[in-house]
């Protein structure tokens, strides 16, 4: 069975769990048990130990239930510790999804609060949690839905909630063939007649049951169950008033339906009122009172049991009109009397108030775990919109910082813009470096703060004009050796007029020429798809780091942000 889906061994299971109930091998339950914890050990599967688990405390708890010699607190107690064992396996299935293993225990849950405590209330909780579980079920994957689904609507049944036992009964045959639903159709045959008053319906569904194409023609309980439908059809055509024709049927479902089997007294029960209420109304009062005896020795035969309450109710009703037809009031009043303590205490056992109560429960919890739901749902909105809140004031401040940066970085190339228009005598007080480098030697020795002198003043001025008119700063590879020996001075002389007229070095003095080019460049938009290395080469530097080191040393930033920040 390792390894298979539940549909594949579902007999298998079935076949062990009826081999325990009837013969009681304790030793037979105890061995498989633990062959099922092996195969899970070996398997790696979990459902295996699980269904372990429910073999040995099904098994435990019917044979102390009904082998144990326990007071009926003590059955409580053994009920309500099963119960406990029960829930931990399900809590275990749903862990990790071993859907069947969920539902039949479930299911046996709804057995021993329905048939062995006989808590109804608790069952119909019940029945209530497996009609949800069953929906997520096929009936390929889970062989017994449709079984299930018959067990509940008979509970519905029995406490008269007949739209629910039919809805029930329904969805069973749609989930099984048209063979062996007697018991369902039966059940739906007298829905129709007792709770819509359809006859016609009620019939075809009895008629469904007596088949002569069925499968299990010559099998004792088929056959049963014919007698059964027969005897229903019978009361149908009673009441319709056709006393010919329900005589027969009725007579034929009552003996049949006792023939070795005490389980079906309630049934006769009923049949046998019917005739005696036939013949009571055809006035052949010794027919009645035959039937009445036989409905007074079967309700003694099964006085014991629960079916006989609603049955009881029926006879003394019956008997009450009995005696009053016959005239004889004193024993009508004591029977109706009688029929009234029988309904208390009918209703008292299959109230409809558990079943209302148990549905109220059910919602009332699924209220509490949709407000439990909602709750954390409200925490979680609360802390995720404090979050967001938080995140959207912090993004906003550094969005302020950014364009507070951006405004500055602007009111920056709008300055250096300025800067780079301002005739080149006028800059050592505007842009000066910190770090002049003095590249003659000879220079450095000397008094270069002195003023120029007017050979000075000619000499920086043929200079400039070299600069201004050839541009001559745009050669990258331009040195003071060079340009001296272009000018025909003497290098030192020229140096000199330079750092005296200027303020600073021959490098810094070309680097600013250069920059103020570079400046102008990328502040014209026709020239805005030239890229940075393009722009360093035009104006005079022979590298991309040279150009952003003297730019940013220069401007004060880079020229990328400063080709950024450029007003549109």
């Amino acid at each position: 069975m390792a390894g298979k889906p539940y549909a594949e061994y579902e007999k298998e299971l079935d076949a062990i769990a009826y081999r325990h109930r009837v013969q009681r091998d304790s030793l037979y339950v105890k061995q498989l048990a633990m062959q099922m914890r092996e195969v899970a050990n070996v398997a790696k599967d979990k459902r295996w130990a699980l269904e372990a688990d429910f073999l040995e405390k099904r098994y435990n708890y019917f044979l102390l239930f009904n082998c144990g010699n326990f007071t009926s607190s003590q059955k409580d107690s053994l009920s309500d510790a099963h119960i406990q064992d029960l829930q931990l396996i399900i809590q275990k299935a749903k862990k990790i999804k071993a859907v069947d293993i969920e539902l039949r225990t479930l299911f046996h849950s709804w057995i021993i609060f329905c048939h062995y405590i006989k808590d109804y209330e608790m069952s119909f909780r019940y029945s209530l949690d497996l009609d949800e579980a069953l929906l997520e079920v096929t009936q390929d994957a889970f062989p017994a839905k449709f079984y299930y689904y018959t067990e509940m609507g008979k509970q519905y049944y029995y406490f008269h909630e007949y739209e629910i036992a039919k809805l029930y009964f329904e969805r069973g045959f749609e989930h099984s063939d048209e063979y062996g639903n007697e018991s369902s159709w039966n059940s739906l045959g007298l829905i129709y007649r007792i709770h819509y008053h359809d006859l016609e319906k009620s019939d075809s569904c009895f008629l469904k049951i007596i088949r002569t194409d069925s499968i299990y023609q010559g099998d004792y309980e088929y056959e049963l169950w014919v007698a059964i439908a027969k005897g229903n059809i019978g009361v149908n055509y009673y009441l319709r008033g056709d006393y010919d024709n329900a005589i027969p049927l009725l007579k034929y479902g009552m003996e049949k339906s006792i023939e070795d089997n005490e389980y079906n007294y309630a049934y006769a029960i009923g049949k046998a009122h019917i005739l005696a209420e036939i013949f009571l109304a055809m006035h052949d009062f010794a027919q009645a009172k035959l039937y009445i005896e036989k409905m007074h020795t079967f309700l003694n035969i099964i006085s014991g049991d629960e079916t006989a309450l609603e049955s009881r109710m029926h006879y003394y009703d019956f008997m009450s009109r009995y005696f009053r037809t016959l005239g004889k009031d004193t024993n009508a009043f004591l029977y109706t009397d009688s029929t009234a303590m029988a309904r208390a205490e009918f209703e008292n056992a299959f109230n409809f108030r558990k079943l209302h109560r148990a549905m109220q429960y059910v919602q009332q919890e699924k209220l509490n775990t949709e407000i439990l739901r909602n709750k954390i749902y409200y925490h979680y909105l609360l802390l995720i919109s404090t979050f967001a809140i938080l995140l959207f004031l912090l993004l906003a401040f550094l969005y302020h910082l950014y364009r507070q940066k951006q405004a500055a970085y602007r009111a920056l190339v709008i300055k250096t813009q300025q800067w780079a228009q301002v005739p080149y005598t006028q800059l050592k007080q505007e842009y000066s470096s910190d770090e002049e480098e003095i590249e003659n030697p000879e220079l450095q020795n000397g008094d270069i703060n002195d003023l120029p002198t007017e050979t000075d003043q000619q000499l920086f001025n043929r200079f400039n004009l070299l600069m201004t008119e050839q541009k001559i700063y745009q050669n990258a590879n331009l040195t003071l050796p060079q340009l001296a020996q272009k000018m025909n001075v003497n290098r030192t002389y020229l140096s000199q007029a330079i750092n005296r007229c200027t303020g600073i070095s021959f490098s810094t003095y070309i680097n600013e020429f250069r920059i103020k080019e570079a400046v102008r460049l990328m502040s014209n938009p026709k020239l805005k798809n030239i890229c940075i290395e393009g722009i360093a080469l035009d104006s005079g530097f022979n590298d991309r780091s040279t150009f952003y080191r003297v730019f940013k040393k220069t401007t004060g930033f880079s020229p990328t942000t400063f080709r950024n920040n450029l007003a549109v």
